[in-house]
């Protein structure tokens, strides 16, 4: 099973070309986006299979593909700088409910396609400058909370220029008011988990703002997501501590304040009960 890179882990967030990648996957062109969000940069004519749907992409197109997908690349992408991949957390990108709405729209979660594929606004080798180029040289700085703000700037500008292609289509399509399907549902209950996981870890809180009875809601996320709606919150609040345990320097009892929990004790029981290990043995695994 791939193993993803060091960046990738600490920071949430790494940028590197597809033939790095594959190299790093002991020559396999097989891979799985898991939890996180990818945006490929495409130098060079390629094609790429998604959850067994096959896709044809052309040189200056950026694809946008989110969490839980399984991709198989062509053998051109072993080429060096063929392809550049973007990936990251919702976590690492979230830091307002504006990100969050871009972050669940359709660029990631098209009811109609596997993939998102638009044409970049300018030519690709200015985006290679742009975006590529200048990630690689404030990596060298040896200031990562620099590189960070960076990297977050860069993957806003790909989104914002992707989701405004995508606005234009659905222009062009419908005039409309849009009804909300499961997916659209889900995506919006993502959203308001993201602004208030730390607080509400109720499935009927979530309801009530969605409209829709507890029951209802985790119908519609066992369809689209597999899970309950109460094991997507558990999730959600399971991952960040993890993250806070193993990347920030609080304290176990800081880390089960920022996450709503009244006391170290209650957040340690909450950590065991859904890994099978205290806060102790998580932040010291590394």
């Amino acid at each position: 099973m791939y193993k993803i890179t060091d960046e990738l882990s600490i920071n949430g967030f790494s940028a590197n070309s597809m033939d790095y990648f594959i190299q790093r996957n002991n020559g396999s062109r097989s891979f799985s986006t898991m939890d996180y969000y990818c945006i490929l940069i495409v130098i060079q004519n390629t094609a790429v299979t998604i959850d067994g749907i096959g896709c044809e992409i052309k040189r200056g197109s950026l694809v946008f593909i989110g969490p839980s997908k399984n991709m198989v690349f062509c053998e051109e992408a072993s080429q060096k700088g063929s392809i550049y991949a973007l990936t990251f957390s919702a976590s690492f990108f979230e830091k307002s409910a504006k990100d969050s709405l871009v972050l669940n729209s359709d660029l990631f979660f098209d009811k109609s396609s596997q993939v998102v594929v638009t044409q970049a606004s300018i030519p690709i080798d200015e985006v290679v400058k742009l975006i590529i180029n200048r990630l690689n040289l404030y990596k060298t700085k040896q200031n990562n909370g620099l590189y960070i703000s960076v990297a977050h700037n860069c993957v806003e500008a790909l989104l914002l220029d992707g989701l405004f292609c995508v606005d234009e289509k659905a222009y062009e399509e419908q005039n409309d008011v849009r009804k909300f399907t499961f997916i659209d549902i889900v995506n919006r209950f993502r959203v308001l988990l993201q602004k208030h996981y730390q607080i509400e870890k109720h499935v009927s809180f979530y309801a009530q703002l969605l409209f829709v009875t507890p029951r209802r809601l985790s119908e519609m996320t066992e369809s689209v997501l597999g899970r309950t709606a109460k094991q997507v919150i558990i999730d959600k609040v399971v991952s960040e501590g993890i993250r806070m345990l193993k990347h920030s320097n609080f304290t176990v009892s800081e880390v089960a304040y920022q996450l709503g929990f009244n006391d170290e004790a209650n957040f340690s029981t909450f950590i065991k009960k859904h890994t099978a290990k205290n806060p102790r043995m998580i932040r010291h695994a590394g």
